[in-house]
């Protein structure tokens, strides 16, 4: 898409949905089923910040690299999982925002598998590097969810797989969507490729799967799990809603 369309494109009016998550927490799961939606846009992880105004606009830029925007669509979706990609709170103030969040059990094998595929001698294919990656990013959600006190929903990772129908429910109420979620979603431009997300085969099934993550030889320290189950019930608090 040229950079005269862009410009054209950029002025449609829509609301960021932003997912406030971790690595390995279904979140491109969540995306491909909201974006599969006509009146949502997005799936991936754009991988940019939300400094300002001007980091909306820039969302829409990085979208429009790739795609086009639904013709009757009101949203455009983006998740963010890494401290590196700050949020100004006041910057999203007019945002959609579902903060999830996974267990450790689950989280930190899933993580390890992940770098170990990707970069076996990496931080976070070691259980150490991915339990600080993991404590980090909830102390951060802890911190954001404080800030949007009351002006998020919450929804546990594994929700979407286990309680499909009322996380379907919550998601349509709190979007206002006139069309129902589906639990099978279109195989999109770049699922799979590069850092835009899940390049698992499961997800490229196009429907909700069980999670077949193994926690065979992994070790998760107590204190860890106390951490999230504490972080968890703060953030619940914090929520406008929550299931």
């Amino acid at each position: 898409m040229n950079l005269s369309i862009n410009k054209i494109y950029v002025l449609k009016k829509l609301r960021p949905i932003i997912m406030l998550s971790h690595m390995r927490a279904n979140t491109s799961l969540f995306g491909h089923i909201l974006g599969h939606n006509p009146e949502i846009n997005g799936y991936y992880e754009i991988h940019i910040g939300y400094y300002s105004w001007k980091s909306l606009i820039r969302q829409k830029l990085k979208y429009l690299e790739n795609h086009h925007f639904k013709a009757n669509s009101k949203y455009l979706f983006d998740k963010v999982l890494h401290n590196e990609h700050y949020i100004n709170c006041k910057a999203i103030k007019n945002a959609k925002v579902i903060i999830s969040l996974r267990n450790p059990e689950e989280t930190i094998p899933s993580i390890i598998n992940l770098y170990k595929n990707i970069n076996s001698s990496h931080h976070y294919a070691t259980t150490q590097g991915a339990a600080e990656y993991y404590k980090n990013r909830l102390n951060t959600l802890l911190q954001y969810s404080e800030e949007l006190k009351y002006r998020f929903i919450y929804i546990d990772a594994n929700d979407i797989k286990n309680n499909t129908a009322i996380t379907f429910q919550l998601l349509e109420q709190e979007l206002t969507l006139q069309h129902p979620l589906s639990a099978e979603y279109k195989i999109q431009t770049l699922t799979g490729i590069g850092a835009s997300g899940d390049n698992s085969e499961a997800l490229k099934t196009g429907k909700i799967l069980p999670s077949k993550t193994s926690t065979k030889d992994i070790y998760i320290e107590p204190k860890l799990n106390q951490h999230y189950i504490q972080i968890r019930k703060q953030i619940i608090e914090n929520a406008k809603h929550s299931l």
